[in-house]
């Protein structure tokens, strides 16, 4: 894991690393490229690209695209295959967590499928708590409250 960087994306377009790749029967299309690009431009969003020789690791997106007042949204979190079970996404998460409490939030919310359980154990090890979320129903919604 030494030679991994963590970057910030910069750029809206560093967004297309992700073009049809696949996570957990999920395959970024351009519909949810289009999203990204459009909520990278939000105000606080962060956006964490890692590279190992300049070879896509893992991607992050946090961004304030959420109904309720000062919370950030985690939207994507997505490492490598060849890349998991090595603490990649904690990183990235606890990146976000960092981020949000410096731009003075009151928390974080993350949504999950049913079945991604790597990205619920990730939750519940960061201390996101499950959170009934009245808006969505077809998965589970995280919590983490500062």
């Amino acid at each position: 894991m030494q030679n991994i960087i963590i970057s910030v994306i910069k750029n809206e377009d560093e967004v297309e690393i992700l073009r049809d790749k696949s996570s957990f029967n999920y395959k970024y299309n351009q519909t949810t490229i289009d999203l990204l690009k459009k909520n990278f431009k939000l105000k606080d969003s962060l956006y964490l690209l890692a590279t190992e020789n300049n070879d896509f690791v893992a991607f992050c997106s946090l961004d304030r695209e959420w109904w309720e007042d000062n919370y950030f949204f985690i939207r994507e979190i997505m490492v490598s295959e060849n890349f998991q079970r090595i603490g990649i996404a904690k990183q990235l998460i606890e990146k976000c967590i960092q981020h949000a409490k410096d731009k003075g939030a009151d928390g974080i919310v993350t949504e999950t499928a049913f079945d991604n359980y790597p990205m619920q154990q990730l939750c519940e090890n960061n201390n996101f708590k499950k959170w009934d979320n009245p808006e969505w129903k077809d998965g589970i919604t995280y919590k983490l409250e500062f």
